[in-house]
C-alpha cells in the first residue's frame, strides 16, 4: 500500500501520485492523453458543482445528500492527473506555486 506521509509537502504528493501510476501501470500514458484524461475529470468536477449548486437539469435526478463529497473526490481525480502532468514535465509543483502566486500577488485586475 502507498501511503502519504503526515503533513506532505508537495513532492511528497508527487511522489505518491508517481507510486500510484507506477502501481497501476500508468506510467507509459504519454503527455497528451494524460491532457485529456484531465479535461475529462474537470468536466466531471464541473458537473458535480453543478450538482451540489441543485443546477442539475436531469429530469428526476434527485440532488444528492454528499454532493460535496463528490466535488472533493473530482478535484483529487483532477489533481491526481495535474500532478502526472507535472512529472512527465519534471516540474516542481511547489516552486512552480510559489513562482507564479508570487508574480500574481504583484498583478492586479480590474
Amino acid at each position: 500500500m502507498i501511503e502519504l506521509p503526515p503533513n506532505p509537502t508537495m513532492r511528497d504528493f508527487q511522489e505518491y501520485v508517481h507510486a500510484m501510476e507506477a502501481h497501476h501501470g500508468w506510467l507509459d500514458v504519454d503527455l497528451v492523453h494524460n491532457c485529456f484524461l484531465m479535461g475529462e475529470e474537470v468536466g466531471e468536477l464541473f458537473k458535480a458543482v453543478r450538482k451540489h449548486n441543485k443546477l442539475f437539469s436531469e429530469a428526476a435526478k434527485k440532488v444528492n445528500e454528499d454532493a460535496v463529497e463528490h466535488v472533493a473526490e473530482e478535484i483529487i481525480d483532477v489533481f491526481n492527473y495535474l500532478a502526472a502532468i507535472a512529472n512527465r514535465l519534471d516540474i516542481d509543483l511547489e516552486a512552480a506555486f510559489r513562482k507564479k502566486n508570487g508574480e500574481n500577488m504583484k498583478r492586479t485586475w480590474t
